[in-house]
């Protein structure tokens, strides 16, 4: 399931989320995203979303990202998340057992051309399906116009 948010007061041009199986998120299953960009004229930040529990093994989530640059080449990135602090204590917004973080993936990114920029995330952990791992997302927002 897919939450769409197309919010332009804030800045957010796109914002949604898929639902991860309640078996765990098996490093093959790939999570698929598709942004429309329509506005070439401005800078955008993208960002990974995470909810999560407490239940989850560990402080960090690595993610691989094949991505769509703002030029149209096809790019592949390593982003580490870090969930929790070397104490324990989980980091983002939330309440009871359940969280949520938006991790900065890319900063002030042009897109030269309107249309779609596909985004897939995969799981990078040694173990080949997490637990506790409950919705990925991505967030597009536009920071400022380009003059």
């Amino acid at each position: 399931m897919a939450l769409l948010c197309a919010c332009s007061d804030s800045g957010v041009v796109y914002h949604s989320f898929n639902h991860l199986p309640e078996r765990g998120w098996d490093k093959r299953e790939i999570q698929r995203f598709s942004p429309e960009i329509e506005d070439t004229l401005s800078l955008y930040d993208i960002d990974v979303s995470l909810r999560y529990t407490n239940d989850y093994a560990y402080s960090n989530l690595w993610l691989f990202i094949v991505y769509t640059d703002g030029e149209g080449k096809q790019r592949t990135d390593t982003l580490e998340c870090r969930l929790a602090d070397v104490y324990g204590k989980w980091y983002g917004s939330g309440w009871g057992p359940s969280y949520q973080q938006e991790i900065p993936f890319k900063k002030r990114v042009h897109f030269s051309v309107p249309g779609k920029y596909p985004i897939l995330i995969q799981q990078g952990m040694r173990e080949d399906v997490i637990q506790n791992i409950k919705d990925v997302g991505v967030k597009v927002t536009r920071i400022q116009n380009i003059k």
